[in-house]
């Protein structure tokens, strides 16, 4: 396949306060020097994401496959409405309070047409306020907690990421069939971590099992062992692990010091490629869901996304990449329906909009704002060839399948 011009032709200029314009370039290469005043006004798009906290390999998943879909969509060009795209990068560390900094800067100072981030659920709900004040646009990718599209809705918030109902969703009714009743959260103590005990709580119970306590430590912790020996005195028969972050290498590996999967089922969301190489050959066999995984879509845009990736990267796409690509697509696909930055406009084009992403057809649903997409289970395997056990499609389920409730209050 011949290689796309978009990334290469991008230029990169550091700004005051840290943050970093992107300004696709590749009309200027085409046509030689054009004077700046001819230049049309350019689409700014700012992006928060995790460039030195916790979930920092998140964020850096998260801006490569933002700036790889702005890319696809736009068919190299980074430009849209026959106007180019500009990116200002901001880092939240994860931290609220950095966060609506940041936010506040893309929106005062950059004037930014459309946010988007982040990894970290306490910061996207953090800015949902400044962006409601500024009447602008919020993609969020890859923060999942269900209060972003639920509890704590905004007309102006739209979720390319899958929330944690969707993920409680896709395993409950594997773990349930597995003859399994009595189960335990375990998960970080924040929002995402709560909001993730609450959805897996509600679904295995209506899959005929009981969740009998919830596990929550702080997400900086770097020694599980009395949470642990805590979860094995209580004794279910298994465990839903929703953690995120640095952490998680540590906490599998703790798991399987103390002896946990001799004890119980454990059930967790699989995480990227460092993660899963952190945990080695003893969790061989675990089943988990799977947000993405780069060889389980069969998708010509997945296909896609893995050459490029591996063209300007030199490794494959992670965890969080194809939900960056998957906003980035999804911004470009709302601006030509609408046909303008105004946020009413790309909201009333947003709600219930359909478009096609690296793992298969989004769609916005109109009541939340919340994309259905396909999700996954696998079963890690470990494979001559691969450093790390491999996810292996054990099921795909559908976008409707997976459809999450709708808690937006009054709906």
């Amino acid at each position: 396949m011949q290689r796309r011009p978009g990334l290469s032709a991008v230029q990169v200029c550091r700004l005051q306060a840290g943050a970093v314009a992107v300004l696709a370039a590749l009309a200027l290469a085409a046509a030689g020097f054009v004077p700046a005043a001819a230049q049309p006004e350019p689409i700014k798009i700012g992006v928060l994401h995790d460039g030195s906290g916790p979930l920092r390999t998140y964020g850096e998943q998260q801006v490569r496959g933002l700036l790889l879909g702005l890319e696809y969509a736009t068919g190299g060009t980074m430009e849209v409405l026959g106007r180019p795209i500009q990116l200002f990068i901001e880092d939240d560390s994860s931290d609220p309070q950095k966060g609506v900094q940041a936010v506040r800067r893309l929106l005062e100072r950059e004037q930014v047409h459309i946010v988007q981030g982040t990894s970290s659920s306490g910061v996207a709900l953090a800015v949902i306020p400044e962006i409601e004040r500024h009447q602008r646009i919020f993609v969020v990718d890859p923060a999942a907690a269900d209060s972003i599209t639920g509890a704590d809705w905004s007309p102006y918030v739209f979720r390319t990421g899958r929330n944690v109902s969707q993920d409680a969703r896709t395993g409950a009714a594997y773990l349930v069939s597995e003859g399994r009743t009595r189960f335990m959260n375990f998960g970080p103590d924040y929002a995402f971590g709560h909001d993730s005990a609450a959805a897996w709580s509600a679904v295995i119970e209506e899959n005929g099992g009981t969740m009998i306590g919830d596990i929550f430590a702080p997400l900086d912790t770097q020694d599980f062992t009395p949470y642990l020996l805590r979860l094995m005195a209580a004794n279910p028969d298994g465990v839903v692990v929703t953690w995120a972050g640095a952490g998680a290498v540590t906490l599998f590996q703790q798991i399987a010091e103390l002896g946990v999967y001799d004890r119980m089922l454990v059930f967790t969301g699989i995480g990227d490629i460092p993660s899963l190489r952190a945990m080695g050959t003893e969790s061989g066999g675990l089943v988990g869901i799977v947000a993405y995984y780069y060889q389980l879509p069969d998708h010509p845009i997945n296909d896609w996304l893995v050459q490029r990736h591996y063209e300007e990267y030199g490794e494959p796409p992670d965890l969080f990449t194809a939900g960056g690509m998957a906003a980035g697509i999804a911004i470009v696909e709302a601006l030509k329906r609408a046909g303008t930055t105004d946020a009413d406009a790309l909201i009333e084009v947003m709600r219930g909009m359909s478009f096609e992403g690296p793992k298969g057809t989004y769609t916005f649903r109109s009541e939340d704002h919340q994309a259905l997409q396909p999700m996954y289970v696998a079963r890690l395997e470990i494979i001559e060839g691969y450093d790390y056990p491999v996810p292996v499609l054990v099921r795909e389920f559908s976008p409707e399948e997976t459809a999450p409730p709708i808690t937006v209050p009054g709906r």
